[in-house]
């Protein structure tokens, strides 16, 4: 069931990877962030409000919210604020590829501090993983567009998003320690949410006019940017579930198939605008290698 979950999540983020492409060709002065953060709180809220009143429900302890309200702020808040600040500095190709190698800090921070053990042949299906996704990430870098001759702004690009892969893939791991004294899903995905649209927020009302756009985002109705709102909070949910059934660095490593599934549906849904190259193919098979390693052999 955990496997299951995981691979649903990495399925989720990528069909809102799509829909928020789609989005953007009918709203390109929008990125989209406001309305998937609003429309993520209704649903999460919704969903731990309904789990609630349909189940007993753990006790809620001020040490399980705090897991959950750290994991948000790493994840969602801190990954994603520096994920945009390198786009600035080296382009969203390369910002990407390197944020991509995210799960590969999940499983050394699970191991080396929340004491998951990872061994024989489903360590060989983390490796192959982490392999692929060094794959694609390297000829995304090689590929990106050319950058400026200032090298240290290359280099502050570069370390700005290797911290936000720092930063996610600690905060995934986060996840586990708040599920194991709380194992409410729906809760620890709203909270986790809200924190981080709370900081988001807040850091946008310096800038701009915060209710004002929101009033814009209601008038606009991107029905794409919902879609995407909708299925991130899907996957928060399953990413969530599955730490009950598997440990946090199998969660990681098995939803890190996004960055393939985004091709691959991208490839069926806006196929006059992506191009599956040579190496995206070794990159997918040394992946799906390694998951199927992982999923069959523990």
């Amino acid at each position: 069931m955990g496997f299951i979950l995981a691979l649903l999540t990495g399925l989720c983020f990528a069909i809102s990877n799509i829909l928020v492409r789609k989005g953007m060709a009918h709203s390109q002065k929008d990125n989209g962030v406001l309305t998937t953060l609003l429309v993520n709180l209704i649903v999460l809220g919704g969903a731990a409000l309904l789990f609630r009143l349909l189940t007993e429900g753990q006790p809620i302890t001020w040490q399980g919210l705090g897991w959950f309200a750290l994991a948000g702020v790493f994840t969602t808040f801190l990954g994603r604020t520096t994920l945009f600040m390198s786009f600035r500095h080296i382009g969203p190709t390369r910002g990407t590829a390197v944020k991509n190698s995210a799960p590969m800090f999940t499983v050394l921070f699970a191991v080396l501090f929340l004491g998951e053990a990872v061994a024989g042949l489903p360590l060989v299906g983390i490796i192959l993983v982490l392999c692929g996704l060094f794959i694609q990430g390297y000829y995304m870098v090689q590929q990106g567009p050319d950058l400026s001759v200032d090298k240290g702004r290359e280099r502050k690009g570069y370390f700005i998003a290797l911290t936000s892969a720092v930063v996610f893939g600690i905060g995934q791991a986060f996840r586990k320690p708040g599920m194991e004294i709380m194992s409410d899903p729906f809760l620890g995905a709203f909270i986790s949410a809200s924190v981080a649209s709370i900081l988001f927020l807040s850091v946008e009302a310096r800038e701009t006019r915060i209710f004002t756009q929101i009033k814009r985002q209601i008038k606009a109705k991107n029905i794409y940017y919902i879609g995407a709102g909708v299925f991130t909070s899907f996957a928060m949910i399953c990413f969530f579930s599955a730490i009950m059934f598997i440990p946090v660095s199998y969660v990681a490593v098995v939803a890190a198939l996004e960055p393939m599934l985004t091709i691959i549906l991208s490839k069926l849904f806006l196929r006059q605008e992506e191009k599956i190259y040579g190496y995206t193919l070794a990159a997918a098979f040394t992946i799906v290698g390694g998951v199927a390693m992982i999923i069959l052999f523990t």
